[in-house]
């Protein structure tokens, strides 16, 4: 179900659509950034500091800061369906310049970070598209839905599907390993493997989670992580010349005190949303529908941090740098946090539904939420702007926050 409201109220908007984008201008003046009542900010807690020299150092892409760029951007309803769709699922490419969104009407569209011009729309999935990534080299684009189908699209000027494999069940998470492996799970007892030169899914190791909703690689593609339903993080050894070897051993138990490769510890106590790594895979963070987040050392098996965040279920997660943040979820906020307690927190407020995940390219935020839209964030500005006082309203404001509160941005 949609969570979302009166989307008329959006200003600035670049709808977009194979033919044409365009700007939407404010229909009404309702509301003045000035008049927001400021959260109480730095008084009991040291404030959030922007690191330039580590911020941002997970992204390939060149920065956007000096380039113009759009604030917000909804994805045109396809011919079938006019409707613009909740987004469920997005990445961006390698090279910083392109989204590639999907949702609940089944399409994937490949629009500009710039200019919210849409490239190319992929049809195919007949469900909601549930995971997105593009290979690091950006050649080739791999999408996974609840139709039960891992699909493989191979991008350029006319994009085409390479290559559907098929689970048989809801398929709700994906990462690539390389420009060839790709890891999938989602409803079922496997974690799959896809390789390019194979006709289909092969069986990695049996699942013990059952309901995957999370999957990453390490940056140096020894480790893969992956959670879900029963809140138990695992971390299993990547052996890259013989892809699923080391998968089909059960992952060991931190009650021992070995250091195996394989990691099965119960972080959670609800579904994990999302897993990410370190930029040098020596650590990795999550957070669940618990409204927890929780940093994790692979080294020496321990926890270095767990915080509960109050709001709504969290569900998406980016590293902004060693120690910022950024987690959203069904509060329709997103809040930049430190690694520990002692650092107070910064609320980004513009989403009006759920925001279901959150990207970088270069030194920008990228959101997708349920309210159908894309939103890209200055974070320099939210840390750095001296009137912020622990909250930043998106130049594109939305009508209300914490939807489940039901409170107005008065």
């Amino acid at each position: 179900m949609r969570n979302h409201r009166d989307r008329n109220v959006c200003v600035d908007i670049v709808k977009t659509s194979n033919s044409e984008t365009r700007r939407l201008r404010p229909f009404s003046s309702w509301f003045a950034v000035a008049s927001l009542v400021p959260l109480v900010w730095g008084t009991l807690h040291p404030p959030l500091t922007l690191a330039q020299d580590s911020l941002f150092q997970d992204s390939g892409a060149q920065e956007l800061s000096s380039q113009p760029f759009v604030h917000v951007i909804q994805l045109q309803g396809i011919p079938e369906r006019s409707d613009p769709p909740v987004v469920t699922a997005m990445s961006i490419s390698p090279d910083g310049e392109w989204i590639a969104a999907a949702g609940d009407d089944h399409a994937i569209r490949i629009v500009s970070i710039r200019t919210g011009a849409t490239r190319s729309t992929l049809q195919g999935h007949t469900d909601w598209v549930k995971g997105l990534e593009f290979s690091p080299s950006g050649n080739e684009l791999a999408s996974c839905s609840n139709d039960g189908t891992l699909r493989r699209w191979q991008l350029g000027d006319t994009p085409k599907l390479n290559k559907t494999d098929v689970a048989g069940h809801a398929l709700l998470a994906l990462t690539y390993v390389d420009e060839s492996q790709i890891y999938t799970a989602g409803f079922g007892d496997n974690l799959y493997l896809s390789l390019t030169d194979q006709p289909n899914l092969s069986i990695a190791h049996a699942c013990e989670c059952k309901d995957v909703r999370t999957i990453a690689c390490s940056p140096d593609r020894q480790w893969l992580a992956y959670g879900g339903r029963d809140g138990v993080l695992r971390v299993r050894r990547i052996d890259r010349n013989n892809p699923g070897s080391s998968l089909n051993q059960a992952p060991s138990s931190l009650s021992s005190h070995d250091l195996a490769d394989d990691i099965a510890l119960p972080l959670h106590f609800d579904r994990i949303r999302t897993i990410r790594f370190s930029d040098d895979g020596s650590k990795l963070t999550s957070v669940g529908e618990d409204r927890r987040i929780v940093h994790f050392d692979i080294a020496s098996r321990t926890v270095l941090g767990m915080s509960e965040i109050s709001g709504g279920k969290l569900m998406g997660l980016c590293l902004l740098s060693e120690n910022l943040f950024a987690i959203a979820g069904s509060d329709n906020s997103i809040r930049l946090v430190g690694k520990d307690d002692q650092q107070a927190s910064i609320k980004l407020v513009g989403h009006d539904g759920s925001v279901s995940i959150l990207r970088m390219a270069g030194n920008k935020l990228i959101s997708g939420s349920f309210d159908t839209t894309i939103r890209i964030w200055d974070i320099a500005e939210a840390i750095n702007d001296s009137k912020t006082k622990g909250r930043y309203v998106h130049p594109v404001a939305a009508q209300f926050e914490d939807s489940g509160a039901g409170d107005a941005i008065k």
